[in-house]
């Protein structure tokens, strides 16, 4: 995989090790309390983001990182003349991706980088990096690659719900009957993330409910998983949840592999403790 360099941003979510062992360039979102920012990933954390919403009662401001950053990041490799192939969070939700396309065009010779609309978040872009680096380790050409990636991403199924709704209800995503309702009887969305953006799946009530009909659709799915695995993510503070999740997927899809995140400081902003959820692609 000589001379490609595969980007993404910190939405994607991949572990450190898991960057580390494929050289991922990581580019960061930014996330702004009361007017101080801070670069996701390396000023702040999930926790410490959770922990300031609490303190401070307001939820924070995130932004996709500028054209100027995407071109710094992109600078040395376009240099070098290698080619890069950059993997960024849905433009159906942030700027992000059309950020990295101008910075592509800020460059003379830029026919050799690729931006990539994952149409996706979290585990979705995490799971497309990780199929891009892979085809690029068994010898497929960069362009066949970016193809087979890009037919890949419209095959993506992504669900997810949370404790409460107090920020989707803050960040002005649901209604105030919706909030009073969910806060009253506990009725509880759930997300999932489409190719045309964040929308409700379904509403039901209680989070174990929620839960059970999020399983219900992958074990009517079970044949259809692309690979044999799921990507399964957890707001930091639910990971025994998650793990509950996990062991009743083995038991209804006969699925064994998994790829866990734990979500970053961009999403938890929109979501929430509490938040748990999975995807995977589909033949």
């Amino acid at each position: 995989m000589e001379g490609i360099k595969i980007f993404s941003d910190s939405t994607c979510d991949l572990s450190k090790e898991e960057v580390n062992r494929m050289d991922i360039g990581i580019v960061p979102l930014t996330i702004n309390f009361e007017e101080k920012l801070y670069k996701e990933g390396l000023d702040i954390n999930t926790g410490e983001v959770l922990g300031k919403v609490k303190e401070l009662g307001v939820l924070p401001k995130t932004s996709a990182p500028s054209p100027a950053e995407f071109y710094e990041a992109f600078k040395p490799y376009v240099e070098k003349g290698d080619s890069i192939i950059y993997i960024g969070l849905s433009s159906k939700i942030s700027s992000t991706v059309s950020n990295a396309i101008i910075a592509k065009n800020m460059f003379d010779n830029n026919e050799n980088i690729y931006v990539i609309d994952s149409l996706n978040l979290c585990g979705g872009i995490g799971g497309l990096v990780r199929i891009a680096y892979n085809f690029l380790e068994e010898g497929c050409p960069i362009e066949e690659t970016v193809k087979n990636v890009e037919k890949i991403l419209h095959k993506y199924k992504l669900f997810f719900t949370m404790d409460k709704l107090d920020y989707l209800y803050k960040g002005g995503r649901c209604s105030g009957m919706q909030f009073v309702l969910g806060s009253t009887f506990g009725v509880k969305p759930i997300i999932e993330m489409t190719t045309d953006g964040l929308g409700v799946w379904k509403k039901t009530r209680g989070k174990k409910k929620a839960i059970e009909l999020m399983l219900e659709e992958a074990e009517r799915d079970k044949d259809k998983i692309y690979n044999d695995e799921i990507h399964i993510a957890a707001i930091t503070g639910s990971e025994k949840e998650l793990e509950n999740i996990k062991e009743e997927l083995i038991k209804r899809t006969g699925i064994t592999k998994f790829h866990e995140y734990s979500v970053g400081c961009t999403i938890a902003s929109h979501c929430g403790e509490g938040t748990v959820g999975f995807g995977y692609f589909l033949k």
